[in-house]
């Protein structure tokens, strides 16, 4: 009997300390369900392949990879191996995605992971973009989209000026390495806030994760980079997993 009542004080103990680790990660708490009906996304945690997700470079994209997943068995990678030698405005490494939705999505968040980060240049960074194109209350004449670019890590003023876009920090740090780190934006309220309106009647939102590098000098360094991305979301707020 006591040995019996010491096996459940032991048990207790271990659940306790679970439990406590659970609440302290700050990880899932309070991220929504990436495979929820309510996320606009397809294919958001890479389990069925590429597709729909793109590159806008083929010698600059992702592949599906096991080496690493937040669920499930896949992830999005990208490889960012650039010789010191490389020079130039900018070399994008992109997974990208296009949405129709009637209205603006309130969310966009997800999960990346880096494993290697050597800086071969002072702006070499993380951001999500998001982009709409041709919202009829917006003043088509000037251009035909507006940006909001997050900067996830990396870079701590924006990196360059863009007349249309906004910059927002997530974080003015250097990325994690080696863990899932969790990222969010309410990309309603930032349209709003930064650009007096959330687009609407638009033709289509372009979302865009990235590694990148920016106004890089030849021999400065080599960059290097190993980046995976992981059950992104995009939708309302609803479905915040416990």
């Amino acid at each position: 009997m006591i040995l019996g009542l010491r096996a459940l004080v032991t048990l207790s103990a271990a659940g306790l300390i679970a439990l406590l680790a659970a609440a302290c990660s700050g990880g899932d708490d309070n991220s929504r369900d990436a495979n929820s009906p309510g996320n606009l996304f397809e294919n958001p945690g890479f389990e069925n392949g590429e597709e729909p997700w793109f590159t806008l470079n083929p010698d600059s994209g992702f592949t599906v990879t096991d080496d690493f997943a937040h669920s499930g068995t896949y992830s999005a990678y990208q490889r960012m191996d650039d010789p010191a030698e490389a020079s130039g405005q900018g070399k994008v490494y992109y997974l990208v995605q296009e949405i129709t939705p009637a209205e603006m999505p309130e969310i966009v968040e997800g999960f990346y992971r880096v494993e290697n980060w050597r800086r071969g240049t002072p702006l070499q960074y993380l951001q999500f973009v998001i982009i709409a194109h041709d919202p009829q209350n917006f003043d088509l004449n000037a251009v035909t989209n507006y940006q909001l670019r997050y900067i996830i890590a990396g870079v701590d003023a924006p990196p360059f000026d863009i007349g249309n876009a906004h910059f927002v920090f997530l974080s003015r740090e250097d990325p994690v390495i080696g863990e899932w780190t969790h990222f969010s934006a309410n990309v309603r309220e930032d349209f709003e806030r930064l650009w007096g309106a959330a687009p609407e009647d638009f033709s289509k939102l372009r979302l865009l994760f990235e590694v990148r590098w920016d106004q890089k000098t030849a021999g400065l360094g080599a960059p290097r980079a190993d980046v995976y991305w992981d059950d992104l979301y995009i939708g309302d707020s609803s479905g915040i997993t416990q």
